[in-house]
């Protein structure tokens, strides 16, 4: 049994050796001419991070076919025909994938000779293909349809015929299909119509996540993380790359017609550069297709994510051309052929300068201005930076102290301010009250641009204060002085100043300093003062008699420019003096016992004012008898006085006599004391008259 295997083992090896040779020597007899140049095409560059297009082409021209290849025993290195860029959306997701191509299939003209295809920006149907990170989908023509196959239609896994339409004609409805080498449409790519300033349309899918925030799809699936702000890093790329920038790419696919199971066949892809600038990070993608087995690749290539083959081949320049190679071997009968894919990146660089506008606003105006006078302040707004300030608006609030016709908030529009350009301005004020205020001014310009400056000012302004000295109560016929004071207790100087003093009908001026002057028709008395400093007093007498008894008031008022006025009031009480006088005499001194006399009482009110309740009473010796009395009021008895009523006023300069008429009834020298007293007395007064009263002996 032993023996048995060894041999069969043996023999095994030798057919595996036999079919080894006989494939190389088949390979050798039947690879397509113009093979990659190992030493160009052995390029490793990293692909970019995402498929987006930042240019946005127009709509996409109606497919075109590939051209026929003119039969030879050797293909040929088919040149890639070319045609106008499409724009793929979805071309980020099916890289490799065969079924992305959604579009219907185009009769084709197939070359006599059946291993050679030629791929280029056309429609695609299912077979070869070329999609591009730069969105220009080439669109192939089947590398492995048989030269009489019907026209295939994409739309089934790649390297498959799955998904195809059922209702496709028999290979032989294709006999027909001319074989001549004429070509077709061989133009040049158009450039794409681009706007440098449009703002590109991300072409990733977007989705939202368990927390309902939303993010970007990368190829494989993952999100991608969202752009935050945050400063640059980026630098301007060579000239070469500023302006429009439209790398295009064709595509070709290359087998032999037919193959066999078991004997080793190469695939190759041709990428050649019909466009103006280099294509960077070029990557041809491409699955092995199904049925066979891949034995290795020329250059060395990479698997993708999705098992799919990868030739990173760097850049390739305008007329350059790069090829890669698979070497399968089948497996099975049937149609075999798989899509293949380019990718590629192309750069854009821009270059500008960047400036930094300033602005530098400042105000002058006089530090202290006098209120009521006009105040012009003077702006000055700038742009010391490098460039252009637009939209420069000034804005004034205007402070307390300080008024504008307009109101209190103004704007003015500066416009654009070149660099180190300025400009002046007038804005007049009127200073209107008093005290320290500050002003400020500030200036904004697009970009965020801000000054703002402050002013700091006093406005000076004289204010006025009056006041009157003397006695507030005053008698009749006693003259009153009084000290008059104008005062100037502001921050600038009073000119103009008038002093004026009103006296009422129960004062009679009298005299005054300082060329002061009355004015009988108003009864006023005036001063007048060219300037009053600030903080200074200046002081006038007047001299006044109380001619009328009652609540009088004089008035002081102070006057001076700019509408300035003090007023003050004086109230002045003016009461009359009751000056009581009186005197007693005797009709007969002396008189003998049992003669008769008669006391006289003469009471006077040499006063302003009249006394009121005067009452006069007289109290008489043992030795005197009244016997009749008389007066301006009754009278009375009371033991030894005689007492009359109180008389209720006597007015001021007016008199009245009091008689009592008495009889001697002893001798002797006798003493008879009277007595007045009014309201206005706190003590009444007493006088004695002396009657001598003699007897015969």
């Amino acid at each position: 049994m032993r023996a048995l295997l060894l041999r069969v083992g043996a023999l095994g090896a030798v057919v595996v050796l036999g079919w080894i040779t006989f494939a190389n020597a088949q390979r050798g007899d039947d690879a397509p001419a113009g093979s990659l140049n190992a030493a160009s095409s052995q390029v490793s560059v990293t692909s970019p991070p995402d498929n987006t297009n930042p240019l946005r082409p127009a709509t996409p021209p109606p497919a075109q076919a590939a051209p026929p290849v003119t039969p030879s025993s050797t293909p040929p290195a088919a040149e890639p025909v070319a045609r106008r860029a499409v724009a793929d959306p979805f071309a980020a997701q099916n890289r490799g994938n065969a079924a992305s191509n959604t579009a219907p299939a185009t009769a084709l003209p197939v070359s006599s000779i059946p291993d050679a295809s030629v791929v280029g920006l056309a429609a695609s149907p299912a077979g070869a293909a070329a999609t591009s990170r730069y969105r220009q989908v080439a669109t192939p023509v089947s590398a492995e349809q048989p030269a009489a196959g019907p026209t295939l239609v994409s739309g089934g896994p790649s390297g498959s015929s799955a998904g195809r339409d059922a209702s496709l004609p028999d290979r032989t409805a294709s006999r027909d299909v001319p074989r001549s080498g004429a070509s077709a449409d061989n133009h040049e790519p158009a450039p794409f119509n681009v706007d440098p300033f449009a703002r590109p349309a991300s072409s990733t899918p977007t989705v939202k996540g368990d927390d309902g925030t939303s993010g970007t799809v990368a190829d494989n699936g993952r999100p991608l993380e969202s752009v935050t702000e945050g400063e640059g890093t980026g630098q301007p790329g060579s000239q070469q790359l500023e302006g429009v920038q439209s790398p295009q790419l064709a595509i070709q696919k290359l087998a032999p017609k037919e193959i066999q199971v078991g004997k080793p066949a190469g695939f190759r892809v041709s990428v050649r550069n019909v466009g103006q600038i280099p294509a960077a990070d070029v990557e041809i993608s491409d699955l092995v297709p199904k049925g066979t087995r891949l034995l290795g690749t020329t250059p060395q290539a990479t698997r993708g994510p999705h098992g799919e083959v990868v030739w990173q081949l760097g850049t390739i320049r305008p007329g350059e051309e790069s090829t890669v190679e698979m070497q399968l071997l089948p497996l099975s009968e049937g149609e075999i052929g798989s899509v293949a894919s380019v990718h590629f990146a192309a750069g854009a660089s821009v270059r500008t300068l960047a400036t930094r506008p300033q602005l530098v606003v400042q105000t002058a105006a006089p530090q202290k201005v006098l209120i009521g006078e006009r105040v012009t302040l003077t702006i000055t707004v700038s742009n010391p930076g490098t460039g252009m300030a637009t939209g420069v608006v000034l804005q004034e609030h205007i402070p307390p102290g300080l008024q504008h016709p307009a109101g209190s908030d103004l704007e003015y529009q500066v416009g654009n301010l070149k660099p180190g350009e300025t400009r002046k301005l007038d804005l007049p004020l009127v200073a209107n009250r008093a005290g320290a205020t500050t002003n400020l001014l500030s200036a904004r310009g697009d970009g965020n641009l801000r000054a703002e400056t402050k002013l700091a000012m006093e406005v000076l302004a004289p204010k006025l204060d009056v006041v009157m000295e003397g006695p507030k109560r005053r008698y009749l016929e006693r003259q009153a002085t009084y000290q008059l004071s104008v005062s100037n207790p502001g921050t600038a100087p009073a000119k103009q100043v008038e002093l004026v003093a009103s006296l009422p009908a129960g004062l009679k001026f009298v005299r005054a300093n300082n060329a002061g002057y009355y004015e009988e028709s108003s009864r006023t008395v005036r001063w007048r003062l060219e300037e009053l400093p600030a903080n200074e007093t200046g002081t006038v007498e007047l001299v006044t008699l109380p001619v009328e008894a009652g609540q009088h008031a004089i008035k002081l008022r102070g006057m001076a420019q700019q509408g300035l006025t003090a007023e003050k009031e004086q109230p002045v009480m003016i009461e009359g003096l009751a000056a009581i006088l009186f005197q007693v005499s005797e009709t007969a001194d002396p008189i003998e016992v049992g003669g008769e006399t008669t006391y006289e009482v003469h009471v006077v009110n040499q006063g302003s004012k009249a006394a009121g309740n005067v009452r006069l009473s007289i109290a008489l010796p043992p030795e005197l008898k009244p016997v009749a009395a008389e007066g301006p009021t009754r009278h009375m008895l009371e033991g030894e006085r005689v007492v009359f009523d109180g008389l209720a006023q006597l007015a001021p300069k007016a008199d009245t006599t009091y008689r009592l008429r008495v009889k001697a009834l002893k001798a002797g020298d006798l003493r008879t004391r009277i007595q007045l007293l009014t309201d206005d007395m706190q003590t009444p007064v007493t006088k004695e008259e002396s009657t001598r009263v003699y007897a015969d002996e």
